[in-house]
């Protein structure tokens, strides 16, 4: 149980700090960055679903 725990704070806290890089980089007027971020976040949470 301790693991699953372990597991699911370690996905919440890399989507938070995802979430966060994507904000500021969107923020400060980079719209290019801020896409490939996002693409980014897309493909680790698409490949997280396969597993």
């Amino acid at each position: 149980m301790n693991k699953l725990i372990e597991e699911l704070s370690t996905i919440a806290l890399t989507e938070f700090d995802t979430m966060t890089r994507f904000r500021a980089i969107a923020a400060s007027g980079n719209p290019e960055e801020g896409l490939q971020l996002l693409a980014k976040l897309d493909s680790f949470f698409s490949t997280q679903k396969e597993s």
